[in-house]
């Protein structure tokens, strides 16, 4: 299905609750992803790396509620000792995670490199507390979670500061202005003109994001409802996790993660929270509150970078789904 209308007033009355997936949902999830690593490692098993992990932990551990695509994360049973134990399919680049923390300071969570266990690679992470948004997402639009909703936004424009006024001598991988207008040129194919004068926005863009005096950030380049938890009770964002997908890139490309706090995406369509308009201002004005001033020139090129992430990011859906995502996302 194609949304045919982009304005807020097409969403104003909407109870976007219902399109949220519940925790069971996830829970489904998990198994099913904890089912895949096992069969994917033959030199382990679950109950070994159980095993493991509560040697090193000195306690009783169980799976998290939320698992990775390509890892098995446990925690204590207790939930007295803020450490998980994470096996992972493929080793992280902590002098990333490193950076990360340098970046974003306590919304990721500290890393060490443990051990191999057969073919998987043993990591401890601070637990990071409350849910993932995930969980409670379906909450957050009702009524009485608006001051909470309002939190998370907040949160995620100081996370999103963050990475402009922290950010470590690091360089970009070569290549980068090739591969994203490789990938805007393959995107535009097929793209009905309004759409496709969008995306032209964002190529003409482009240079001034690999200008010499634009910064380069530490982001996570899938912020998605599992990947960032939040205290249920206030909406606070109590840490961002899953690192694998971190990259050296433009700043700007992960505030694109602003669309998964105030909008569900469904097989064919995104629902925005009624009052979406109200919190992107509010997101807009604390992030420039944390920032300090930045000249309009720069601020265009970080709408430039918001705006090439999304066209990524949801650029390559099949079928009608692409339209209906780049128009609700994009369009705005």
């Amino acid at each position: 299905m194609v949304v045919e209308s982009t304005s807020s007033e097409a969403y104003i009355s909407e109870d976007i609750s219902r399109y949220a997936a519940k925790p069971g949902s996830y829970d489904r999830l998990s198994a099913f992803q904890i089912s895949k690593f096992v069969n994917r490692h033959k030199s382990t098993t679950k109950d070994e790396c159980n095993r493991v992990a509560a040697d090193i932990l000195k306690n009783p551990v169980s799976p998290t509620l939320i698992q990775g695509a390509t890892s098995y994360t446990v925690v204590v049973n207790s939930g007295q000792i803020p450490k998980v134990i994470q096996f992972r399919s493929l080793k992280l680049n902590i002098e990333l995670v490193e950076y990360a923390r340098q970046s974003y300071k306590d919304f990721v969570p500290n890393c060490e490199y443990y051990d191999m266990l057969g073919d998987v690679h043993m990591y401890r992470w601070d637990l990071v507390p409350g849910p993932a948004f995930c969980r409670v997402r379906y909450q957050f639009p009702t009524p009485g979670f608006q001051q909470r909703l309002r939190q998370t936004v907040q949160d995620f424009a100081r996370f999103s500061a963050s990475a402009w006024i922290n950010r470590p001598a690091v360089k970009q991988p070569p290549g980068l202005f090739e591969e994203y207008s490789c990938a805007l040129d393959l995107i535009s194919q097929g793209l009905p003109t309004h759409i496709l004068d969008k995306l032209d926005e964002a190529r003409q863009g482009l240079p001034l994001l690999f200008r010499p005096d634009y910064p380069s950030a530490i982001q996570h380049d899938d912020f998605l409802e599992n990947n960032f938890h939040v205290n249920e009770a206030t909406g606070h964002i109590t840490g961002v996790v899953d690192r694998a997908d971190a990259i050296i890139a433009p700043f700007g490309l992960t505030l694109g993660g602003l669309e998964t706090i105030l909008g569900v995406q469904t097989s064919s369509s995104w629902h925005f929270h009624p009052n979406h308009v109200e919190f992107r201002e509010y997101f807009w004005d604390i992030f420039y509150q944390h920032t300090g001033p930045i000249s309009a020139d720069r601020r265009r090129s970080i709408e430039v970078a918001r705006l090439l992430e999304l066209f990524r990011t949801h650029g390559f859906e099949e079928g009608d789904a692409k339209i209906a995502y780049l128009e609700a996302l994009c369009m705005l």
